[in-house]
């Protein structure tokens, strides 16, 4: 198989891309910016381009470094938010023909006639974007200034020859190509007849892909893990327990489970909410409701009271929660490193484990901590997961326990969910098992993409 690269503009959506390819039996890394180690078959880079500018997310796109014959898919979010167009365009300017199919049927996004929608609704019309600086696109084509073909479900479902056939066709021109989708098998088509393209003899130009991390499971179920046999025999058995189970995710090879030189003493637990999303406070509220102390920082204010309140609070309960304040800040960014800081702070006397919610709070974080590579361990629900700090080949002391979750979706008790899957992995439990009574006491609904 030939090395695949995954480039993501937040960390929270690296980790959740990441984890389809290490579920499927992959050798998968996340790397907060460039690479700087041993590569990886899988290597999920997050360049960290959500809450900035339009130019800057193009000159990361354009820096980043991408070998003659790997594999590129341009993880997209799901609501299309961030700099998608630049960062499309950058990969063109590059020599890439773009398939862009974003999609996340498990949380009912799709995209038809080229129009995104939400559980059957226009984005536009959804409460998703009030956060953003401007408008939901109405169509994708908005978010592209070049030319674009759509390809609707006729052509996804006209099987794999007629598909290639007409996505080459349509490459020919230059435009990007975006096409619909409704369910994962329309994805898993869309990935077939890329990858028939890529495989074709002659010349062409190398094909990028670009959407959510269901078109990442997809890639993922299409190639064969490059490890061993060994990983494709982990990668059988684990689709087989998904087929069995459905409703919770199964994880890779065992050996590789939990921190390094396996479970050390009790850590406490910080989970961090920078997530302005309605829904990310709900969940602070209901992991509040099992009696954690939460604690709101306003960047405005002096730090100290907030670290030595949460520092207290970690001491008698061992999980705090660090939220910043729900006003409106001028730059989101300044709420995050103001987070960051104070993570700092109470780390230099305690070691912690971290519950981190919203990409751009989790990548601020991680950067103060000198955090530079994460390993996925396994996934609580979509987009919730737990992940090794370091690749699992580092120095020794790279064995913090990290779990990221996007804002803006997770089932109700899904932070205490993910501090008790926390608590059990460093207690020595093996992280996959998911069957063992959530923190709360309260089931949580899990989907695969």
């Amino acid at each position: 198989m030939s090395p695949i690269t995954v480039i993501a503009d937040d960390l929270s959506g690296a980790a959740e891309t990441a984890e389809q390819f290490r579920l499927r039996g992959h050798e998968t890394v996340v790397s907060l910016g460039v690479p700087a180690g041993p590569a990886a078959a899988v290597t999920v880079v997050d360049v960290g381009t959500r809450a900035g500018t339009a130019e800057e997310a193009r000159v990361a796109i354009d820096t980043l470094p991408l070998t003659a014959g790997t594999l590129v898919l341009k993880k997209t979010d799901s609501l299309w938010r961030g700099h998608v167009g630049p960062e499309l365009e950058a990969l063109a300017a590059r020599g890439y023909d773009l398939v862009v199919a974003g999609a996340l049927p498990a949380l009912g996004r799709t995209v038809v006639h080229g129009r995104p929608l939400v559980d059957g609704r226009p984005l536009a019309e959804t409460a998703f974007w009030h956060l953003e600086p401007h408008g939901a696109p109405a169509t994708l084509a908005e978010l592209v200034d070049r030319p674009t073909v759509l390809v609707g479900l006729d052509v996804v479902r006209s099987g794999p020859d007629a598909s290639a056939a007409h996505l080459d066709a349509a490459l020919a021109g230059g435009a990007v190509l975006l096409v619909d989708a409704e369910t994962d098998d329309d994805l898993a088509a869309v990935v077939d007849a890329v990858l028939r393209l890529v495989a074709a003899p002659g010349v062409r130009r190398p094909v990028a892909l670009a959407g959510s991390a269901a078109l990442a499971a997809a890639l993922a179920d299409a190639v064969a893990p490059a490890s061993s046999t060994e990983a494709g025999s982990h990668a059988s058995d684990e689709a087989g327990a998904r087929d069995e189970a459905g409703a919770r995710d199964e994880a890779g090879p065992r050996d590789e489970a939990g921190p390094r030189d396996g479970a050390g003493a009790e850590r406490p637990v910080l989970v961090v909410v920078g997530s302005a999303a309605e829904v990310a406070r709900g969940h602070a509220d209901a992991l509040a409701a099992t009696g954690a102390d939460v604690h709101v920082l306003d960047p405005a204010d002096d730090a100290g009271p907030v670290v030595e309140a949460t520092r207290a609070s970690l001491s008698r309960s061992s999980v705090a929660v660090l939220t910043v304040t729900a006003r409106r800040l001028p730059d989101p960014l300044v709420g995050s490193a103001a987070l960051a800081e104070v993570v700092a702070r109470i780390d230099a006397d305690v070691e912690l484990d971290l519950v981190l919610t919203g990409g751009e709070t989790a990548r601020a974080v991680l950067d103060r901590l000198t955090t530079t590579t994460l390993r996925p361990l396994t996934q609580l629900e979509h987009g919730a997961v737990l992940s090794l700090a370091g690749d699992g080949r580092g120095a020794a002391g790279d064995d913090r326990l990290v779990a990221t979750k996007p804002g803006s979706f997770g089932g109700p008790t899904v932070l205490a969910d993910l501090v008790d899957l926390v608590r059990r992995t460093r207690a020595g439990a093996d992280p996959h098992d998911l069957t063992a009574s959530a923190a709360s006491g309260a089931p949580t609904k899990r989907r695969t993409p």
